[in-house]
């Protein structure tokens, strides 16, 4: 348990004037943008849900300040600040702090601090749609310093996980299930609820959740006593009202009272003893669900009624002894009977701390380093359809790769997780299924960034440091698809390769329960995590942080090397050599080429030449000069010209772009270009032919920057094949329903495109068409004929056909329907 470092009222003292000092306005980020909300140093804005921040009202009347990125990942620039922020925000929190001396006293009661729920920012801020500038909320009976220190409290100190993860070998997880509620909140859910939110066998629940997350390996079960408890309609009542456990702050001794007050309500019938599985002498899981709302997502304080909601926390030391065992951490959620359900993606939250998980977010502010990928990070939770202006948490995103492989991110203590990473150590093409589903092999790669031997640091004792001789800096590569038919990861920003960059060498101290100083998710519409909008680098928007971090040839994303920003130098920006190119669309696998370049590309000959695609930018990693020449090998149709393009190289270097046969013979060299610096060939070849481009340099190649090269189709092929791709294929009538992909010729359109679904009888059961489609489409299926009823199980026929003019395209199939 990480508790406050105090023995008396003149180390509290020393501490806030010391900490007091620290809460100077600096910033993260690049482009002269940056603001300062809480008083800490953050690399990302607070997460205002659909609202924007004016950069160039940021860029008046400003200070700048020379920073260095606090994980060494990337070298910032120049950084700036408002007089708004310095002179509200600032003297906001002197109030706090001039506030929090005067009750020291009373603070010194509060040393105990745990892993709460992460707040909703934007629910403790209001902004003005036409200046951009950010005020904390007032409202009947709050005033703007109690919305901003309740918000600060919220972040302050809330870090706490299990120290040791409890992973039963059997995979099965007993949860007790308890719920209280109080005098001045009546409960109102039902145990059949809870039991649906927690233990249901489909839909989501925890334990559909740890299921799929876990493959197949964990599951979740109510253990001896069948479900929560009480049954039906009953709840515990707490000893006290509500708001002495609320106080609308995170108090760890009191949420420590309520939990040994349900437990000992229930001794009486349930033997705890059964809840320690591994018979260490402590109850493996407890949930306690409170009556009344989660602070995190509701922020209620009603000053007349002195009702106050409860964050929902995982609570450390509860140290009551019940049948021989002890309970030790809880965790504690609400009943949310404001919502339609609960934030069940809490609820998943702040399970997996019990585990040992930490959180990724930053400490003490919502940070840039995990926003919607994953459940541990400040958003990852929430995800889902919105409502009351947040998202419901029914649809959050995966845990992550990195912490499905190792639960607390601690390797000096041993790797515990579900999965293995595959480690890529040769050039080639790797295929990357999908990161949701079955089985558990291959959803997590690993390239190890060389010549990056960590030593890191068991605290508590410098003298123990030591230097470990396994890579502690490497990339970690998922391949995320919402589409691909799981029950979770449907509302992730879209679909691609994600790639993260982690370092454990960064420090994080013995008690620090947030690992976002280990974690990087290299994101190439944002490289910096400042929130710059695609459509208007004069914006920032915080919802876009991280949103295009997904690379794919759907938005013609497709390389990370030296070269690219961002690129794939290690922390202190050595060059790692590796680079990551022709990645592929998205889809329930993905294809990408690695390579490793230590001193040149190994494209030097035609039969080592790098394949390359149509409409997908390949950006080189040169930084040795005695390479000369890189191969690239295609195909051509026959009868379309093609376009090859070089350029982005410095102009004082003198490159050449050639078009070679599959022999070596040289057809075609490249001319200067009219609208850039750079080579252009057209080619037509007669008939399909394998193809070569060569890039050679009269001289030497740039040591440090990459050039760009396009292969393009200028005429589209003959309109005479349709492929397509059918998932999942049989549908269950209980998933999210049957997606039919298609794509057309290159460069083809299509008047209409139609799907008819027939039985084995030929009667046709739907049909939907779409016109005037380019390229490629898709149809969704939800399992029902034309007029909404359900299939009957069965196998069923279905055609594809496109129609340009006369000329007709199609495609038939099968596919199965399991109720």
């Amino acid at each position: 348990m990480n508790r406050l470092p105090l023995r008396n009222a003149e180390n509290l003292l020393a501490m806030l004037l010391r900490y007091q000092r620290q809460l100077k306005p600096n910033f993260h980020g690049s482009l002269n943008t940056g603001l300062m909300i809480s008083g800490v140093t953050s690399e990302n804005f607070p997460n205002m849900k659909g609202h924007s921040i004016n950069v160039k009202n940021v860029k008046k009347s400003c200070q700048t300040k020379q920073l260095i990125s606090s994980n060494n990942m990337h070298i910032l620039t120049t950084f700036s600040f408002t007089s708004y922020a310095e002179n509200v925000v600032v003297n906001l929190i002197n109030t706090f702090f001039t506030y929090l001396v005067i009750c020291i006293g009373c603070l010194l009661s509060f040393t105990a601090f745990s892993l709460a729920a992460p707040p909703n920012p934007y629910l403790y801020f209001d902004i003005d749609p036409n200046t951009g500038k950010m005020t904390p909320k007032t409202s009947p009976g709050q005033s703007s310093e109690l919305s901003l220190s309740k918000y600060l409290q919220a972040l302050d100190g809330c870090c706490n996980a299990r120290e040791l993860s409890v992973l039963q070998p059997d995979g099965i997880e007993y949860v007790l299930a308890l719920k209280i509620d109080f005098s001045d909140q009546p409960g109102k859910r039902s145990s059949a609820e809870f039991n649906e939110y927690l233990f249901a066998e489909e839909g989501v629940s925890l334990k559909t959740y740890f299921r799929e997350n876990s493959y197949g390996q964990m599951d979740v079960q109510p253990g001896p006593v069948g479900g929560v408890l009480p049954e039906g309609d009953e709840w515990i009542r707490a000893q006290k009202p509500m708001r002495y456990y609320g106080e609308g702050q995170i108090n760890v001794p009191r949420y420590q009272e309520l939990i040994r007050e349900a437990c000992r309500a229930v001794d009486a019938t349930v033997d705890f003893s059964k809840y320690d599985r591994d018979k260490d002498g402590i109850v493996d899981h407890l949930f306690i669900i409170h009556a009344g709302n989660d602070e995190a997502s509701s922020k209620v304080i009603d000053e007349v009624d002195y009702v106050y909601d409860i964050w929902s926390i995982l609570t450390p030391d509860v140290n009551l002894i019940v049948d021989g065992v002890r309970v030790d951490t809880a965790v504690v959620v609400a009943e949310e009977p404001d919502f339609d359900k609960p934030h069940l993606g809490i609820y998943f939250h702040e399970f997996f701390h019990d585990f040992g998980a930490p959180d990724v977010y930053g400490s003490n502010f919502t940070d840039a380093r995990d926003h919607q990928w994953g459940l541990m990070g400040a958003f990852g939770p929430y995800q889902g359809p919105n409502e009351r202006g947040i998202g419901n948490g029914l649809q959050p995103s995966h845990i992550i790769g990195y912490l499905k492989w190792d639960f607390d991110a601690r390797p000096e203590n041993g790797r515990v997780g579900w999965i293995e990473p595959v480690t890529i150590t040769k050039t080639g093409q790797v295929t990357v299924p999908c990161f949701e589903l079955l089985p558990k092999t291959d959803k997590l790669f690993k390239i190890d960034i060389p010549l990056t031997r960590g030593a890191f640091t068991t605290f508590g004792n410098d003298s123990d440091s030591h230097t470990d001789v396994i890579n502690r800096e490497f990339f970690l590569i998922e391949n995320r698809y919402k589409n691909s038919g799981a029950t979770f990861d449907t509302y992730l920003p879209e679909s691609g390769i994600l790639i993260w960059h982690i370092d454990e060498t960064q420090v994080r101290r013995l008690g620090s329960f947030d690992a976002a100083f280990q974690i990087w998710l290299e994101d190439p519409n944002d490289p910096e995590h400042i929130g710059i909008h695609p459509d208007d680098p004069g914006f920032i928007n915080i919802d876009t942080v991280t949103e295009g971090a997904a690379y794919s040839a759907n938005d013609n994303q497709t390389g990370f090397t030296p070269g690219t920003l961002p690129n794939s130098s290690a922390s202190d920006g050595t060059p790692s050599g590796i680079s990551i190119t022709n990645i592929s669309a998205e889809g329930l696998t993905m294809q990408m080429l690695v390579s490793f370049g230590d001193t040149y590309e190994p494209n030097n000959t035609i039969e080592t030449a790098f394949p390359i695609f149509y409409n997908q930018p390949y950006y080189s990693f040169l930084y040795d000069a005695s390479d000369l020449q890189d191969l690239y090998r295609f195909e051509a149709a026959g009868g379309i010209t093609i376009r090859a393009t070089l350029s982005d190289f410095p102009d004082n270097l003198n490159y050449k772009l050639l078009l070679l046969t599959d022999t070596g013979e040289m057809l075609l060299t490249g001319e200067k270009a009219v609208d850039l610096i750079g080579y252009q060939i057209l080619y037509q070849p007669a008939s399909r032919q394998a193809l070569n481009l060569m890039v050679t340099s009269v001289g030497e190649f740039s040591s440090v920057e990459s050039y760009k090269l396009l292969v393009e189709q200028l005429d589209p092929e003959p309109f005479a094949k349709i492929h397509t791709r059918v998932y999942p294929n049989p549908i269950r009538l209980s998933s999210s329903g049957m997606t039919f992909t298609y794509q057309l010729p290159a460069s083809q359109s299509a008047d209409s495109v139609t799907l008819d679904i027939f039985t084995i009888n030929g009667e046709k059961v739907f049909s939907k068409t779409q016109q005037e489609v380019l390229a490629s489409g898709k149809f969704l299926w939800d399992g029902k004929n034309q007029h909404g009823t359900p299939l009957s199980s069965g196998i069923y026929i279905y055609h594809i056909a496109a129609t340009q003019a006369d000329s007709v395209i199609r495609e038939t199939g099968n596919l199965g329907v399991l109720r």
